[in-house]
């Protein structure tokens, strides 16, 4: 349901127009409060939704002066908490429902990461749910993320992160960080280690990249089972595997 749609159905006899812009900003912070409209977003919603032209600094000064409103940032205009409240008994039916991603192992098994770093597990976790939503370009360039991550990891454990950090203090990109990690005598990832994370850089660096590039399923399914070695050996060289 589009806002326009809410503003259609809500209407009734008697309705003011400030009913109706109060209405609307219960529509848009209807998830997070925080969220506002100016005053201009707010006279465009109600003119698609039919409503006559609106007088948009007579409308501002109304908003100032009615309690049930506040000012949020960048000039937008928010229901306060009371206000919100009351509509929620008003408009509850309305709200949108969000569903969790559940929880699968389509990609990269949650046990291995389970207990390492709260961040790595999310991340996992966006891996899985994307690939189940077929949302392949996204699987790879979280992939790519994992790994990047990971990387990283095992050089802050073996307390030599400013080796792979450029001049400005930030760390190099994956590229970088995985080419400094290939010449790197101190460490000795398998050759099937390797395949998995070369194969997942160029896969992420084209879904991320080149605007002609659509990743598929088979893209995932071909360097899966590399993705899943090389995180399980980077796991371990970043001491988050005993």
């Amino acid at each position: 349901m589009t806002e326009i749609e809410f503003l259609r159905a809500v209407e009734s006899p008697g309705m003011t127009a400030l009913d109706r812009v109060l209405a609307l900003l219960w529509w848009a912070g209807r998830d997070d409060p925080t969220v506002g409209l100016d005053v201009k977003a707010i006279c465009m919603v109600l003119e698609r939704a039919g409503q006559p032209t609106q007088n948009r600094s007579r409308l501002n000064a109304k908003l100032a002066g009615d309690r049930r409103t506040t000012k949020g940032a960048a000039n937008t205009w928010r229901l306060h908490p009371g206000a919100r409240r009351e509509l929620d008994a008003a408009y509850g039916n309305f709200r949108s429902e969000r569903r969790a991603a559940p929880e699968t192992d389509s990609v990269l098994p949650r046990t291995l990461f389970s207990g390492t770093r709260g961040y790595l597990e999310r991340v996992v976790h966006q891996v899985n749910a994307s690939y189940d939503a077929e949302l392949y370009d996204c699987t790879a360039v979280m992939c790519r993320r994992v790994l990047e991550t990971l990387l990283i990891e095992v050089y802050e454990h073996n307390s030599r992160a400013n080796d792979i950090k450029a001049s400005d203090g930030n760390f190099l990109m994956f590229a970088a960080l995985l080419a400094h990690f290939e010449g790197d005598c101190t460490f000795h990832p398998s050759r099937n280690g390797l395949k998995g994370l070369r194969d997942f850089k160029t896969l992420g660096d084209l879904s991320a990249h080149n605007r002609r590039f659509n990743a598929r399923r088979d893209d995932i399914d071909r360097v899966r089972d590399g993705l899943r070695i090389a995180a399980e050996e980077l796991l371990h060289l970043a001491g988050l595997l005993s």
